[in-house]
Parts: structure tokens; sequence; C-alpha cells
């Protein structure tokens, strides 16, 4: 068979074209794409929405709202107001469901005296009541929740007895049950030893243990247990539930993102050369010292920086209490400065990327992941 090679350079020509011409579509139509998804994304985050991979979320972070914490001392400033009491259950509603949980929990439930106290940057009342045993209950004045209970007897502690972390974990699994939490429900996630050597494995004169709920492989340290059990009476030291649930939000936004996001933030602000970049997936709460960050930068540093700063003069920022999945990401400046103050101030800066919207939702001054 003859073949005719100028039609077959004119098949392989015309295929070429028409291949090169799709190519020239599908490039402009992607930019077109990319022009849409970017102004349209700009119009949602507006409007509280945000586009993260090929889905709408709702905006999780809104601009917190700056809190003036009044002068004046300690005592004056977490004294319980009228205006306060209209957002806290009753003493007596509190006093109830101590005297229940005590009960519940087998301890002398006679209470003869009370310490209550406002927060002092917000109307949270905590109501706590002494018990005739000497045990202080404490109950959130606006979940009705019960938060802990300390052994204030003046004897339980001696520093030249030691306890094993074994016998301590033993102790503090029976409380565990006694309060009514189920085997399994948190688990143990650390452990640290008072004593004189400075070894938090070896036995100490105080152990310190702290239960956390886990989701996979990440532990919510707001939803915990803590428990610390003295070593001359084996017995607790206090016994503190902290529940502020997670949201449990989807993971959308990649590492890579995250890492770019955070360094996009980092050049809004003058900061130094970044070195290196570490990153982790982690549970953690929405906090303001990000945004407090980058629009008040000078103060923010002076804060850190200036030993016994004044409280009332500090800046203090009203955030929902959200606990979400996040990509923490500390960015670690080059090593140029000559006051060790700023070396160890400023030489980090933690972001929290929310790991469904992308959004920065939070901040640390230092190595966060390092710390836990």
């Amino acid at each position: 068979m003859d073949f005719d090679k100028d039609k077959i350079r004119t098949k392989i020509a015309i295929s070429r074209a028409l291949n090169e011409r799709k190519s020239i579509e599908a490039n402009k139509m992607q930019n077109i794409i990319k022009i849409i998804t970017t102004t349209l994304a700009g119009i949602l985050i507006s409007s509280g929405v945000v586009f993260a991979g090929s889905k709408l979320y709702e905006s999780i972070w809104k601009t917190p709202e700056k809190v003036d914490i009044p002068s004046g001392d300690f005592y004056e400033i977490t004294k319980i107001t009228e205006e306060s009491k209209k957002e806290n259950m009753s003493e007596e509603e509190a006093k109830e469901i101590a005297i229940k949980k005590l009960n519940e929990i087998n301890f002398n439930s006679n209470i003869v005296s009370t310490n209550h106290y406002k927060e002092y940057d917000s109307n949270k009342i905590w109501y706590r009541f002494l018990t005739e045993d000497n045990y202080e209950i404490t109950i959130d004045g606006q979940t009705g929740e019960f938060f802990d209970i300390w052994n204030h007897n003046k004897d339980i502690q001696d520093i030249n007895k030691y306890i094993t972390v074994d016998e301590a974990i033993e102790v503090a699994n029976k409380y565990y049950k006694l309060f009514g939490f189920k085997e399994g429900e948190y688990e143990i996630t650390r452990i640290h030893s008072n004593n004189k050597d400075g070894n938090d494995k070896e036995p100490g004169f105080k152990i310190d243990i702290d239960y956390c709920k886990k989701y996979g492989d990440l532990e919510n340290y707001y939803e915990r247990i803590s428990v610390a059990i003295e070593s001359k009476n084996k017995d607790i030291d206090y016994f503190r539930v902290v529940n502020i649930p997670f949201d449990n939000n989807e993971l959308v936004v990649t590492e890579e993102e995250a890492k770019n996001i955070a360094l996009d933030e980092d050049k809004k602000i003058d900061t130094y050369n970044v070195e290196s970049i570490k990153t982790k997936l982690m549970i953690v709460k929405m906090n303001a010292d990000a945004y407090n960050r980058i629009n008040n930068k000078e103060k923010y540093y002076e804060e850190i920086q200036t030993p016994y700063y004044p409280a009332e003069d500090r800046n203090y920022y009203k955030v929902d209490d959200k606990i979400r999945k996040a990509w923490v990401v500390v960015l670690t400046y080059e090593n140029n400065f000559n006051d060790i103050r700023k070396r160890i101030t400023e030489g980090f800066y933690t972001y929290f990327i929310d790991a469904t919207t992308g959004e920065i939702i939070g901040g640390h001054p230092y190595d966060y992941i390092r710390l836990n």
C-alpha cells in the first residue's frame, strides 16, 4: 500500500493546531475561573462566608471587641456587681449545685463560708463554697457547671515524702471514676512530677496529671480533667474539669496553604526575615493575639517586654470561645537580636490558621508547638 506523505503531514499539522487551540482555550477558561473565584471570595469574605476548596463555609473569625479593664486593686475589679448578677445564676442556685456535687462524690456538704468573685474582664461569676472539711468547690455562674474542688487542709504537703507516678495515677483514676467519668472517655496526656531534682517523670511530693478528650491523634486541652496528687496522704490537692466543646471542623486547608497564609500575613507587619517555618495540626482556642499584634505592634511588644506593665493599660479583646482544628504555624526569625528580651519575645511568632476556612483565628508570641 502506498502512503500519501503529504496527506499524513496535513493531518498531523491539523491535529497539532486543534490541540494548541484547545490548550489556549483551556488556559483562558482557567484564567476566567481564577478571576471569578478571586472576586467571589472577596465578596463572600466581606459577607461572613469563606470559600475553601470547593465548598462555602461560614466565616469563623469576627473582628474582636476591645474590653476596657477598670483600674484599681484586684479585689475591687473582681467584686461582684449588680450588673454581673443579671448575667449569672443566683448564689442559692449555685449552692444547690455545689451541695449536689459534694453528695455525689461522698464529700462533706456542710458549707461554712463563701469566697465568690467576678472575672476582671467579663461579668462571669465564679461561686466558691468552703466546706466544713476545708474543701473549696467552684461553680461556673453562667453555665452552672462544676469547675473544681481544692483541698485547703494545711498538712497535705510534705516535700520530703515522695509518691511514685504509678501511685499518683491510681489515686487520680479513683477520683476520675468517683466524679462519674467513663473509662476511655478521656485519656492521660500529661504527667508532671514536682520534686527537688527537677525530673518530671520520677517520684515527687506532688504529681500533676491531665486527662484530655482525643479526636484521632489530636487532643483537646479545653475538654480536660486536671488532677494534682499530694504525697503525704496520697490525696488530691485539686480536681478540675474544663469543658469547652470542640467544633470538630473539617480539614480542608493543606499544610502548604497554611504556611503561605501565615507568611502573607506576616508581610503586613514590619518583622525580621523568616529563618525557618514549622507546622503542626492541633486543636486550639481562638484568641485575639495575632489581631492585637498586627494592629498594635509597638504596644503589643511593650506589654510583653515591660515588667509589671499595668493591667488596666493593656489591650484586651473579647472573642468567642471557639475551639477549632487549626494549622499551628511557627515562624522563627533570623537571630539579629542584641537584646535578650527581644530575642526571647520577638524571635518567634505562631499563627493559628483555621483548618476549614483558612482564616487566622489567633496566635502566640512564642513557639507554641514547643510549649505544647
